[in-house]
């Protein structure tokens, strides 16, 4: 073995799992929370009125001896605390319509107090959701690209940033391919490798076959990104390119995001 392989073989490795909201990321953090105990680790999320200007901190966080860490408050900055680290980051993404008809029915299901006595039609629902929540997400949560950072990014330049960093991660792929990478990385990690899914929403009260032919091509014609994204990478898996050809994107809509999402009382720093 050559020095350079035997320091490769000494190089720490942790692995970053995002869990992108209703992406099965509970599924992923149940298996690795069972086997890893303290080696596995939920980021913190950072209380701060500036979280959504400069991303997640961690002051005075701990890492000695972890493996894994997920939740949805992981962002990049958490490389800092682990110097001379190998970070292998892997990313489980959806398709527009059903990230918003599982949000939808998880909160219809869960949380039906702050609906009220009757939850509101997902038409009217749904229009009250900010624009690309998946792309959105990652970007101002993992790759901390704040307020007002963010509006300066297009539907194209959001795409194609998403595109160019994504490339780089060891695994992406539909959400529908939780096993395979809970899998892969427990072998990597000599972890037991089957798992139990849990789904935090037991019931569905709304499937897709429940929407409207023209709500549903409303969801995909406002969430182009997240489903370019999703068509891109859905198959990609351990390595390899994007599977869909690159779409076209709007390069001059950065003033709808800022409206959507003052309209949906989302616009917070």
């Amino acid at each position: 073995m050559s020095e350079a392989q035997e320091n490769q073989a000494k190089t720490r490795v942790v692995h970053f799992l995002l869990h992108v909201p209703k992406c099965a990321g509970t599924t992923v953090e149940d298996h690795f929370a069972a086997h890893l105990g303290k080696a596995f680790r939920i980021a913190p999320r950072w209380d701060h009125m500036l979280r959504d200007v400069i991303g997640n901190r961690y002051p005075g966080i701990e890492l000695d001896g972890v493996k894994v860490v997920s939740g949805h408050s992981v962002s990049r900055s958490l490389a800092h605390h682990l110097p001379s680290t190998q970070i292998r980051e892997s990313v489980l993404l959806r398709d527009p319509i059903g990230y918003f008809l599982s949000f939808y029915n998880y909160r219809w299901t869960r949380f039906g107090d702050g609906f009220g006595t009757e939850p509101p039609s997902f038409e009217v629902w749904y229009s009250r959701q900010r624009l690309n929540p998946i792309s959105r997400f990652l970007l101002m949560r993992y790759f901390e690209q704040g307020v007002p950072v963010l509006y300066r990014l297009s539907s194209a330049d959001r795409f194609a940033w998403l595109e160019e960093r994504l490339a780089q991660f060891h695994f992406v792929a539909s959400f529908r391919r939780a096993d395979e990478m809970i899998a892969g990385i427990s072998r990597e990690l000599g972890l037991p490798e089957s798992t139990k899914p849990r789904n935090v929403t037991p019931k569905k009260h709304l499937k897709t076959e429940d929407l409207p032919p023209k709500l549903r091509d409303r969801i995909l014609r406002e969430n182009a990104v997240d489903l370019a994204l999703f068509e891109r990478w859905a198959e990609r898996g351990w390595s390899g390119q994007p599977s869909a050809p690159t779409p076209r994107l709007p390069r001059f809509d950065q003033g709808r995001y800022v409206l959507g999402d003052i309209a949906t009382g989302l616009f917070k720093i």
